[in-house]
């Protein structure tokens, strides 16, 4: 989903007996051997990260940004960091309004690149993420992550180039794209990790393998909210991760509900296809337990 705002705190609801210290002094597992991950986008109150640091997660995706808007310190970051593989999350195919880029006065085109506001997700925007502008800013927001101290990038909105089917080189741009993101991070520090978020079919294209480190994907099993998805989307689906999981990435997971047998048998599936599964509310205002 493209809008951190519209994702509530991830809380420990149903980690009974969890302390917010429990998770301190373990090792985060490299990411080829994660079998969990969990994410939080918002609503991290006056606990800020450390309900984060505690999870028992192996793999945690965060906001770059506290609830006010605000980067996080790179104390804040490294200690999380210490006890997960802890990734930033960053919109690159779409530009959001209540980041501290945005100016006023923006509207579809002006700049250039803004393009149409997503009806779905209010305050983000369609961008033409191939313009030379748009790019620029991203890469000084990725500079910002790396300066932070997470231990990778979450690219979300990869899957942008869908919207540009009159535009034959769009799904071509997006994996330059994505490869560029991955050459300016790994020259900055290296082994920072890029994990994209959707579009699993650009692992076909020779390019990307090299640029990516794992896969995340929604509704494999099921849509926002307890809709099993079609047996054609979960079989195209498969299909691509296996090439992923061939290219040795592993494949993360996400999807929405809250129905004990619907959760149950969807971490069953995942788990059966080698996938590393997460099943939560569309508005992950808490922080499900996993299985």
């Amino acid at each position: 989903m493209a809008a951190r705002v519209w994702w509530a705190a991830l809380l420990l609801g149903g980690c009974v007996g969890l302390s917010l210290e429990s998770g301190v002094n373990r090792l985060p597992v490299p990411l080829s051997q994660a079998r969990t991950w969990g994410y939080q986008l918002t609503g991290y109150g006056r606990d800020r990260l450390s309900r984060v640091t505690a999870s028992p997660f192996d793999v945690v995706v965060v906001d770059t940004m506290d609830d006010d808007g605000q980067p996080w310190p790179a104390p804040e970051v490294a200690r999380a960091a210490r006890a997960h593989v802890l990734l930033g999350y960053l919109s690159v195919g779409a530009a959001e309004e209540y980041r501290p880029y945005w100016q006023p006065g923006w509207r579809h085109g002006i700049p250039a690149w803004l393009l149409n506001e997503q009806p779905d997700w209010p305050g983000n925007y369609d961008v033409a993420y191939w313009d030379a502008d748009w790019q620029a800013l991203t890469l000084r927001e990725l500079d910002r992550v790396i300066d932070q101290g997470f231990t990778g990038a979450y690219l979300d909105l990869i899957d942008a180039y869908e919207q540009h089917p009159d535009r034959p080189a769009a799904r071509a741009e997006m994996v330059g794209w994505v490869c560029r993101l991955a050459a300016h991070a790994r020259a900055r520090r290296a082994g920072f990790l890029i994990v994209p978020q959707n579009a699993a079919e650009l692992i076909r294209d020779p390019l990307y393998a090299p640029c990516v480190d794992a896969l995340g994907s929604e509704e494999t099993y099921v849509y926002a909210m307890n809709r099993p998805t079609e047996a054609a989307r979960r079989d195209a689906l498969l299909a691509d991760y296996a090439l992923w999981k061939a290219a040795g990435k592993p494949v993360f997971t996400v999807d929405y509900a809250d129905q004990p047998d619907l959760i149950g048998r969807t971490y069953a599936q995942a788990r059966a296809q080698g996938l590393i599964p997460y099943v939560t509310v569309r508005e992950a205002d808490r922080l499900t337990p996993g299985q």
